[in-house]
């Protein structure tokens, strides 16, 4: 009988899906901790998540109210995080979730 393959070492040497399923983990990491520097530091503890594809920003936020005043900040915090990150951003999506 073949040996079981433990799922954090498919995990670490997957390819393809899994691979880019890991990749797009670590850029959706990395988007939101350097989002989290360019925010003031109130605003920036309510963001829980941020993604940032073919030049749309979306960011995760924990409630209404939080949201409202992110999309306040949000032009000047995109434009430091595009700085940032050296890429484009052309619009931000702002959108209430719970944190799961």
């Amino acid at each position: 009988m073949k040996k079981p393959t433990a799922v954090s070492h498919l995990l670490g040497q997957g390819q393809g899906m899994l691979r880019r399923l890991r990749e797009g983990t670590a850029d959706a990491e990395h988007t939101l901790m350097s989002l989290r520097r360019v925010l003031p530091s109130d605003l920036s503890t309510e963001v829980w998540g941020a993604v940032l594809r073919g030049g749309r920003l979306t960011i995760l936020v924990r409630s209404a109210a939080w949201g409202t005043r992110l999309r306040y900040a949000a032009p000047a915090a995109a434009k430091a995080l595009a700085a940032e990150l050296g890429t484009a951003i052309d619009e931000v999506k702002v959108k209430v979730r719970a944190e799961r």
